[in-house]
């Protein structure tokens, strides 16, 4: 039985394998994202990213058939990244607490990933559509699952008081959110610097101009007392 045991356990050259083949997988998504943005989607192919990579174009046939496999195994791997940071478990229980939280965590996740956040959030038309092809056969997509989230913590927030009386409607409130964060992570990772006095002043950080983010919309949909401590 012991025998057995071991015959089915990996060996060290396996082991070895698996690892390299993990990490050139990573190479190859990391230098198509960066060369998609840089570049455009159309004028990549897998050939030049096999150069950027420095391996045979053959090599990366026997990882992705096509440009389209590839796409697709990006967006699987960079959604499910998101969503696991996102979504991952609170230990807060007030919604306006987690409605920050998600706000804070999903900024600074665009933010860390740059190249990752436009090709997913801003996807160029032929990326979009193996976007769609993908999500006809499996998971919701994320920006989907992320407004659904939204949508039941705000829900939660009107039914215990905390949003002004006039906010009755917890689609139009997430969307409104979502948008907003949304707009504060694409200038943050797409302005040039030469542009930055425009949105706050080039050595200001992030931080400050969520923090600014953060208040405009708790001072805006809140009542004041439900609004959080500072």
């Amino acid at each position: 039985m012991n025998e057995n045991i071991a015959e089915s356990q990996p060996s060290v050259s396996e082991l070895r394998r698996d690892r390299e083949r993990a990490e050139l997988t990573e190479r190859i998504m990391d230098a198509a994202r960066e060369m998609f943005v840089r570049e455009g989607y159309e004028a990549v192919t897998l050939r030049k990213i096999a150069l950027a990579v420095q391996y045979s174009p053959g090599t990366i046939y026997q990882y992705f058939k096509d440009k389209g496999a590839l796409v697709r195994a990006i967006i699987r791997r960079d959604s499910q990244d998101l969503r696991e940071h996102l979504l991952e478990e609170f230990t807060l229980e007030n919604p306006v607490e987690q409605l920050v939280e998600m706000a804070r965590r999903y900024a600074a996740w665009g933010i860390a990933h740059p190249n990752h956040y436009r090709l997913m959030l801003v996807p160029p038309p032929a990326w979009a559509e193996q976007d769609r092809e993908l999500h006809e056969h499996q998971h919701t997509p994320l920006e989907r699952q992320l407004l659904s989230v939204l949508h039941v913590v705000v829900k939660n927030a009107i039914e215990r008081g905390s949003l002004k009386a006039k906010y009755t409607e917890p689609a139009l409130v997430a969307a409104t959110l979502w948008a907003g964060i949304h707009g504060a992570v694409l200038l943050e990772i797409g302005m040039a610097t030469n542009d930055r006095a425009l949105i706050g002043g080039t050595d200001t950080p992030f931080e400050a101009r969520f923090n600014t983010l953060k208040e405009v919309f708790l001072d805006g949909f809140l009542k004041d007392e439900a609004k959080p401590a500072q």
